[in-house]
């Protein structure tokens, strides 16, 4: 089926982009080659506009500088038509709302999606296995407070051998990493201090997000302390293991 699918879509001249921009293109190279892999894996013909894309301008649009903001989203979305981009993948939560909620590519025929959303349409491709560890999941919050995706993360992770420990405030009700916001900028002490709060919720010493952001900054104040993993280091243990 994905088969003809990609032939279709070349056939109709569509394109699906993977879109990794910008701290995981730019501060974790690592983890948009683990995107790509597990794209690969699931045998989704994808493209990179490496040359041409820009940020999705979240940073600008929340300081409030709107004609900024709306230039470049226009060469955003032409580049995106320019390339017959129809499908917009990304593991990043910012980008994913800013693309799907402010930019409302769906006005231009262009659907987008979250990678943990690609993962649950691609699940019959996952084999469930009996649950052997359990790792505690922080909702990121461009995830869940700005674009209501909560069980999809959690419904992958329990495909892929893991029970899930709840942080105490979970789902809607969850807590920020504190990178966002500019808190990480302008107050440091602060934004360690909530984060190491939340760290100290973390069961069995092992905990996931699949944000850039929160796995950056989780990750730089758990020091050896707990076990982080970006949720593409989950997939891929696991896929090695099978």
């Amino acid at each position: 089926m994905w088969l003809f699918k990609n032939f279709l879509d070349k056939i109709l001249g569509s394109n699906t982009l993977y879109y990794p921009w910008c701290l995981t293109k730019i501060m974790l190279p690592e983890i948009e080659k683990n995107y790509e892999d597990i794209l690969h894996n699931l045998w989704i013909d994808f493209i990179k506009l490496t040359d041409q894309e820009y940020c999705c301008w979240s940073p600008v649009l929340r300081a409030w500088l709107k004609e900024d903001y709306e230039k470049i989203k226009q060469k955003n979305i032409q580049i995106f038509k320019d390339h017959a981009v129809w499908l917009i993948i990304t593991n990043c939560p910012a980008c994913y709302n800013m693309l799907k909620f402010q930019y409302k590519l769906e006005e231009y025929w262009i659907k987008v999606e979250h990678i943990t959303q690609t993962l649950k349409r691609y699940e019959n491709k996952l084999k469930n296995k009996e649950i052997t560890n359990s790792i505690t999941y922080h909702d990121p919050c461009h995830l869940w407070r700005h674009s209501w995706v909560y069980e999809e993360p959690r419904e992958i992770l329990k495909k892929y051998w893991y029970k899930i420990n709840e942080l105490k405030n979970n789902r809607e009700n969850s807590m920020c990493c504190w990178w966002g916001g500019w808190l990480v900028n302008n107050n440091p002490e602060l934004s360690e201090k909530i984060c190491n709060q939340l760290l100290w919720e973390v069961w069995e010493w092992k905990m996931t997000s699949p944000c850039p952001m929160c796995y950056f900054q989780f990750k730089k104040y758990a020091k050896d302390k707990i076990e982080v993993k970006e949720f593409s280091e989950i997939i891929l243990e696991k896929d090695e293991n099978k």
